[in-house]
């Protein structure tokens, strides 16, 4: 019995393609049961008020419950601890904010490692962040803030001191992001 080339390349062909066809067919499956979604803050807050919306609209995309559960504590550490010990099958989420890098450079030893123990799905959503002062102060810039605070140590506080050094001597990572993001520090 004599095979065409045709014949044969198709065969080949349908030999190659079969796996991934089966994983194509197994990722439109996909959920087949409810997704939670971790959000390591209380409820009530604005990463929770996002999820909570994000949550209903992925529902009613996919057809399969997708659920918030609230771990809130440690700046948001423990639920990223809880999300980082489950198995890495899709089924369980976190929704996390600039903690998840800023937590690593304040707390150090931490029971993940936000950068190997994560991987990135997508930018969901961008929080504006204000930085605002009394109006009695005459502080009207972030350089003229940062100079007062450091005209008075302890008068306003040790944690933005502290906070301010370790972003900016202590940790490489953060220069790096910094550096990345094209942000200049003084």
């Amino acid at each position: 019995m004599r095979i065409s080339r045709r014949r044969l390349l198709r065969g080949a062909l349908s030999a190659v393609a079969f796996p991934a066809i089966l994983r194509v067919a197994h990722a439109e499956t996909y959920p087949t049961r409810p997704v939670r979604v971790i959000v390591p803050f209380a409820p009530g807050g604005p990463l929770d008020v996002f999820g909570r919306l994000m949550a209903e609209k992925l529902s009613q995309h996919f057809g399969q419950q997708f659920y918030i559960e609230n771990v809130g504590g440690g700046a948001g550490n423990i639920g990223t601890a809880r999300a980082a010990k489950v198995t890495a099958d899709g089924y369980t989420l976190l929704l996390t904010a600039n903690n998840h890098i800023i937590n690593p450079i304040l707390y150090g030893a931490l029971p993940y490692n936000a950068f190997k123990d994560f991987e990135p799905v997508t930018l969901a959503v961008g929080f504006p962040t204000a930085l605002s002062v009394n109006p009695l102060l005459t502080a009207r810039t972030v350089t003229e803030v940062v100079a007062l605070v450091r005209a008075n140590p302890g008068k306003y506080g040790a944690p933005p001191e502290v906070f301010a050094k370790q972003l900016t001597n202590e940790s490489a990572t953060w220069r790096e992001v910094i550096r990345a993001s094209g942000l200049k520090m003084q």
